[in-house]
């Protein structure tokens, strides 16, 4: 009994032990600049980081994406737990150097700003706050973090826009548009019915490309895709089943539509969205689309400039387009190399501790 009394009276003086010496987390992780990062702000960072690996490694346990060889946005590959250290960085570095260049250069929110601002974070807040909570993120950083957003994105203006310091000539912008941006218009004859769920086999897929490269040679513009959609939906229809006829060309029809590059892709595949970048101004192709709209495609490809769309109504995006990565690496590059990070208190934030 004497024992057990001893072996008591040992947990309860450990205990008592640990209730004096509450294990404490840092609330700053050093400095960058004179920018002091918090805590919260750490671990957004870390937290945006990880959620950037997790979709690179097309996994979903926490352990499994720091484990994983994965493929960054440069083609290295890298393991997800590096990956997440070096962009927690990486996105620290920038929130302190966009901090300092745009008080240096007279920036200021304005209340319609801080209105939008507060707006937007409120929303993700909402659907977010227990992931945010769990991970030891407060509504405050998340409102510090949207605000440094918006502010990097102003600096893209204030440096490089027409009114700028190192102003981007309208003869760059132009170019950079009509290398980046596409027009197009197209007809879409579909290997799939989404209401039926029903696709057409490989026979039958053969047979609707045949109809779309018949499109085509009778296509001179966009104006004749109307009356190739008449002509060329029923027969589609048949082989689908669903009835489909010339009453349906609206949905299978874009006029003029006018994307980057990314967009482009996700409409009609990697392969048929590199023959559209490579297609003359007025050049119509058939092509098979494995992108969102998947089946046969009679495309029209048009100029990106008209009489409605001109450099100004195209100057934010390709500015973005131009500079804003560059910005971005400027910035990453100005916070590393005024940092004073405290290592250990990182440490007490290791990425294994994220609730994914």
């Amino acid at each position: 009994m004497k024992k057990l009394t001893k072996i008591l009276a040992l947990g309860l003086a450990a205990a008592l032990l640990l209730a004096g010496c509450a294990i404490k987390t840092p609330a700053t992780v050093g400095t960058v600049g004179d920018t002091t990062i918090t805590a919260g702000v750490y671990l957004l960072a870390q937290y945006e980081a990880f959620v950037r690996a997790k979709a690179l490694a097309s996994e979903t346990d926490v352990n499994a994406v720091l484990k994983a060889t994965i493929t960054d946005e440069d083609g290295n590959e890298t393991t997800g737990a590096d990956y997440v250290s070096a962009k927690t960085l990486e996105g620290v570095y920038r929130y302190a150097a966009a901090e300092q260049k745009y008080a240096e250069m007279g920036g200021e929110l304005s209340e319609s700003d801080l209105a939008l601002i507060t707006e937007q974070v409120d929303t993700q807040w909402e659907s977010m706050e227990d992931t945010y909570t769990a991970n030891g993120i407060g509504y405050q950083s998340l409102m510090a973090w949207a605000e440094n957003s918006y502010k990097q994105e102003a600096l893209l203006d204030m440096l490089y826009g027409q009114d700028g310091t190192e102003p981007v000539s309208d003869a760059d912008l132009t170019a950079y548009a009509e290398e980046n941006f596409f027009r197009f218009s197209y007809l879409l004859l579909p290997y799939f019915d989404m209401s039926t769920f029903s696709t057409l086999d490989e026979d039958q897929q053969a047979q609707v490309l045949e109809m779309a490269q018949e499109a085509a040679g009778k296509t001179t513009s966009s104006e004749d895709l109307q009356a190739m959609a008449e002509e060329y939906l029923p027969q589609v229809g048949e082989l689908l089943g669903n009835g489909m006829g010339a009453d349906s060309a609206a949905n299978y029809m874009v006029t003029g539509a006018l994307v980057n590059y990314d967009t482009l892709t996700s409409y009609l595949g990697e392969d048929a969205a590199g023959q559209v970048k490579a297609m003359a101004e007025g050049e119509v192709r058939a092509l098979e689309s494995t992108g969102y709209n998947y089946g046969a495609v009679v495309v029209v490809k048009e100029a990106v400039f008209n009489d409605t769309t001109t450099l100004d109504t195209l100057r934010d995006d390709a500015l973005w387009g131009l500079k804003y990565d560059e910005l971005q690496q400027q910035l990453a590059d100005e916070g590393a190399a005024a940092a004073a990070l405290d290592q250990s208190a990182m440490n007490t934030y290791s990425p294994r501790k994220i609730k994914g």
